[in-house]
């Protein structure tokens, strides 16, 4: 298997997703009852929360490899 690179927002997405669905089932078949309001922006929100731990992921990298570059150390993958 080849080897990849860690997508930090790929796992938080998943994980707020894996979250988020258990509340719907539960909405949906009526065992606990979320106000609307608080229901409908949960997707959203997950959805913007790994976009910006994407842009900070994506920036870090820049900056490290940024720094390898001035130092002299080792090759960009």
């Amino acid at each position: 298997m080849r080897r990849h690179a860690f997508e930090p927002a790929r796992l938080l997405l998943g994980l707020a997703l894996l979250v988020i669905a258990p509340v719907y089932v539960l909405a949906a078949t009526g065992r606990w009852d979320v106000p609307l309001p608080v229901l409908l922006p949960l997707v959203p929100a997950a959805l913007l929360l790994a976009g910006i731990t994407r842009a900070g992921a994506y920036f870090a990298r820049c900056a490290a490899r940024t720094r390898r570059g001035r130092t002299g150390g080792g090759h960009a993958p």
